[in-house]
């Protein structure tokens, strides 16, 4: 019988809530990218760099995290993770030039490379494995409703304030949460709950070197198979939502900028249901290979329609997006996988790792898509802003549809990996 879990979702859903408070400051640029571009002279390309500074960090970091959070409190770490993204809002909110906005947006980076992780780690440490889907799940779920305060809740604060003064808002949030992680979170579970958890752990708690536990994760063919899949299925989140989706919106599909920003949103809230619906049907038919293709099949198919489609009403948008974002939520078993695959002591590790592969999409195509954009550009300013047709949007948004197509070719070759232990 499994102890009582009731303190580890009280554990959890703190690390959890920081999850979900980086994902709000890492989306938040996706409405205010005209803003951005008119203060401070910037093109898709540059304004694409700026943003993807987030990720620089987040992901160089991720091994390092994975590293600290194995080897050190998870508790400590994260109240300073907390902290670090405050710092980094309200450098990014006071910044004049675009060197300081930069390093604003990396000390973001930093602080929410702590985020996922932590959850992970939690997890694994608070919860047995049969329930680590489910954590996966629902740790996503809070984070991504933290992408959708970032979207259109967000943008009514940056209209009404200016995008400045809206970011020294979101700065707050940071104390608040690491307040509560010191007096809510601790690093280990009682005797009878921790015993239980080594147990059932497919490879129990070997005592490992950062060498060797390095050695184990990037032995497996399966771990990078894995870490490539989840590279193409975060394009469209990094590429299309963080940054480019609205102004694309209300390009192609004639939208104002409060109806896009609200589509945004609405993608996330699919991704936020769609990650625990298939944690749970990956529960139910003991599957997650299943998952990972269904994913990238389903989420191709709305992206194409809202990509290349003709203009659509902005509720059939909306409904679009949502459909693709419960679609993507499949993607995140390979989260569950790189868990069960490796010893519970580098399980910090093996996960951030997958998590440094996946981000690493946004400092590639978030300048990317912006350099496309520049690439295609037809010479149009307006009031000093360089403004892009609705064709050059689709050709330089052609890069997700392609990641998606790569991602169900990858799909076909992951291993069954669901725990069949009770």
């Amino acid at each position: 019988m499994i102890p009582s879990l009731g303190r580890s979702w009280l554990v959890w859903a703190c690390a959890a809530l920081f999850f979900c408070y980086q994902f709000l400051l890492r989306v938040s640029p996706s409405v205010m990218t005209h803003e951005l571009m008119a203060d401070f002279c910037l093109g898709a390309c540059d304004l694409g760099t700026l943003v993807s500074f987030f990720f620089y960090a987040y992901v160089g970091l991720q091994l390092p995290v994975g590293v600290l959070l194995d080897k050190f409190s998870p508790r400590l770490l994260l109240i300073c993770a907390a902290l670090v993204c405050t710092g980094g809002s309200l450098l990014f909110a006071s910044a004049e030039t675009l060197m300081v906005a930069s390093i604003g947006r990396f000390l973001i980076g930093a602080g929410a490379a702590f985020g996922f992780l932590s959850c992970m780690k939690l997890g694994a440490l608070w919860f047995p494995p049969q329930r680590i889907a489910m954590v996966v799940g629902l740790t996503l779920l809070l984070g991504f409703f933290g992408a959708t305060l970032g979207s259109y809740p967000l943008s009514f604060l940056v209209d009404a304030l200016g995008w400045r003064q809206a970011v020294w808002v979101t700065a707050g949030g940071g104390v608040c949460i690491a307040l509560l992680v010191a007096l809510v979170v601790r690093d280990h579970p009682p005797k009878n709950l921790k015993a239980y958890i080594e147990q059932h752990h497919a490879f129990g708690n070997p005592p490992l070197s950062i060498g060797e536990g390095l050695k184990i994760i990037l032995k497996k063919a399966q771990t990078w198979l894995l870490a490539f899949y989840g590279f193409l299925m975060f394009v469209p989140l990094v590429g299309f939502s963080d940054i480019w989706g609205v102004p694309f919106l209300i390009k192609v599909h004639n939208m104002d900028k409060g109806p896009a920003s609200l589509s945004i949103s609405f993608l996330y809230l699919g991704v936020a249901l769609g990650t625990p619906l298939f944690a749970f049907l990956s529960d139910r038919f003991h599957q997650y290979k299943i998952s990972l293709f269904g994913s990238a099949l389903g989420a191709l198919i709305p992206f194409m329609m809202i990509i290349y489609g003709p203009e659509l009403p902005s509720i059939s948008v909306i409904l679009t997006l949502f459909i693709a974002g419960i679609m993507l939520g499949g993607q995140f078993m390979t989260y569950s996988i790189v868990s069960e695959i490796n010893p519970l002591t580098v399980s910090g590790m093996a996960t951030g790792f997958q998590n440094m592969i996946c981000l690493l999409s946004g400092v590639i195509f978030q300048p990317f898509i912006g350099w496309l954009l520049d690439l295609f550009w037809e010479g149009a300013y307006e009031n000093g802003v360089m403004i892009y047709s609705g064709a050059t949007y689709q050709m330089a948004l052609t890069s997700v549809v392609i990641a998606l197509l790569f991602a169900i070719i990858a799909s076909l070759f992951v291993r069954e990996a669901y725990p069949e232990r009770d």
